[in-house]
């Protein structure tokens, strides 16, 4: 009987202390642990070791695409419907990169080519319409700068308009360049009988060489528009001279 007993005690207190095991730790003391470990957290492994870093697992940037041809870079050009400056010097910035880089292998091109004089045209073609997509966006950052009317209420603004007339003359100069080296392109293209598939880049190169493209003379006629509002405005400043300073209390 009490040997029953004490097999009935044990295996109650058995019980009870699996019962109350959560509990228990839950208010356990807690024991220091070994810095000592398997792993490297600083990732300072040998690339020719037994190890790999965990970094080396994990890409740098998914999808992560570095520009490399020419093509590349003039694939990147992109204008929205509603542009600013920051835009436009994007633009400028990768086609002009774009322009000292080499092209594709042939078999890669944007239209397709079937023979060396074909490919030497169609290099000759990218060169003429990327010269002009820099020049165009010259002109457009310069028509920031520049007022298609100037009104009489406008000169209270003369010391701004001053500035604003000089900087657009600058961009306007900057891409008479980029005109003069497309319209060569466009001639040395022409001389190869061959038409390709580039869309509206063929027509460019055909209005360019029969004059009705001359961007030479928009951006002389701009110029010297811009000349005449440039004297208004300093006529009015040689009357004015107080005004030749910022209009802060015209600004809302």
């Amino acid at each position: 009987m009490r040997r029953n007993t004490k097999s009935v005690l044990l295996y109650l207190g058995f019980s009870l202390l699996l019962l109350l095991r959560p509990f228990a730790d839950a208010y356990s003391i807690p024991v220091s642990v070994s810095t000592e470990t398997d792993i490297d957290y600083n990732y300072e492994y040998e690339k020719n070791g037994p190890y790999t870093k965990f970094s080396d697992w994990v890409p740098y940037k998914l999808h992560k695409w570095e520009p490399k041809f020419l093509e590349d870079y003039y694939e990147m050009y992109g204008l929205k419907l509603h542009y600013k400056e920051n835009e436009l010097r994007r633009n400028i910035f990768f086609l002009k990169a774009g322009l000292k880089k080499r092209f594709r292998h042939p078999r890669n091109a944007l239209c397709p080519v079937k023979n060396e004089e074909e490919y030497h045209k169609y290099r000759l073609l990218i060169f003429m319409h990327m010269n002009l997509q820099i020049m165009r966006s010259y002109m457009r950052i310069a028509s920031q700068f520049d007022k298609r009317h100037l009104y009489f209420y406008n000169l209270d603004f003369a010391h701004e308009l001053k500035q604003s007339f000089e900087v657009a003359d600058g961009f306007y100069k900057e891409a008479i360049p980029y005109w003069e080296a497309a319209r060569k392109y466009a001639d040395e293209a022409s001389e190869i009988d061959y038409d390709l598939d580039l869309g509206t880049i063929e027509s460019e190169r055909y209005e360019i060489i029969m004059g009705k493209l001359d961007f030479g003379q928009i951006i002389s006629d701009h110029r010297s528009k811009l000349t005449k509002k440039r004297e208004v405005v300093g006529e009015y400043l040689t009357k004015y001279p107080e005004a030749d300073k910022p209009n802060l209390d015209q600004i809302p």
